[in-house]
C-alpha cells in the first residue's frame, strides 16, 4: 500500500480559481483535472489522506461530490478542514474509511492547519502525545514559507498532485507513522 497526502482541492469552489491563480478555465475543468491527477497516482490498494477542504461552496451539489469521491480509485481518509461541513456519516457513506479533525500517528500530527493556527482555534496538543512533525494544508500560496517541522500538502503548492508520505514525513518518523496508521485502519 502506498500512502499519499493532499489537501485544499476546494472542489466546486469557482472563486478559488481566481483567489489562488489556478490554471483552470472554470470549476468543471478544475474538478476534472484534480480528479484525474489523484487517479493518475493512486490505485485501489493505495491510501489517500485528504488533509482538509475537499470541497468549498458546495451549494447543494452533494450528488456531484459523491460522484467525485466514488470515482477515486483509492482508499480514503478525511482530516476535516474549515470547509468540510457535511456530517461524518455522509463522508463515511461516500467511501471514506475515517473522518477525523486531527490525529497523531507515531509523532506525525495530521491536521488541516499549521500547528500555531490549530492551537489558536482550540486544539489542545497536550492530549496528543509527542508531536514531532505536522502534515497540514490550509495555506494555499506556493510562495508561503513552511514552518519548522511542518509539511504543507495543499494542492496549490504541489502542482495539483498528491504528495507521497516519504516526501512529507522525515525518514526517522516514517516507520512509526506507518505502524500507527496500520493500527488506525
Amino acid at each position: 500500500m502506498n500512502v499519499f497526502f493532499s489537501s485544499d482541492h476546494h472542489f466546486f469552489h469557482e472563486n478559488i480559481i481566481k483567489y489562488c491563480g489556478r490554471p483552470f478555465s472554470d470549476v468543471d475543468h478544475m474538478n476534472r483535472e484534480m480528479l484525474a491527477s489523484l487517479n493518475a497516482v493512486a490505485n485501489s490498494q493505495d491510501l489517500m489522506i485528504f488533509v482538509g477542504d475537499l470541497t468549498a461552496s458546495l451549494k447543494g451539489r452533494h450528488e456531484e461530490l459523491l460522484s467525485i469521491i466514488q470515482s477515486l480509485r483509492c482508499r480514503k481518509i478525511l482530516i476535516r478542514g474549515n470547509h468540510d461541513h457535511l456530517p461524518d456519516g455522509w463522508y463515511l457513506n461516500a467511501g471514506f474509511e475515517r473522518v477525523l479533525t486531527h490525529v497523531n500517528l507515531g509523532g506525525v500530527l495530521l491536521v488541516h492547519y499549521p500547528l500555531e493556527d490549530a492551537i489558536s482555534r482550540g486544539l489542545d496538543i497536550s492530549t496528543l502525545g509527542m508531536v514531532e512533525h505536522v502534515v497540514h494544508g490550509h495555506t494555499h500560496r506556493a510562495d508561503t514559507p513552511d514552518h519548522d517541522n511542518h509539511f504543507n500538502v495543499a494542492v496549490d503548492r504541489h502542482a495539483f498532485r498528491p504528495v507521497d508520505y516519504r516526501r512529507a514525513i522525515p525518514d526517522f518518523l516514517q516507520k512509526s507513522f506507518l505502524d500507527a496508521l496500520n493500527q488506525l485502519l
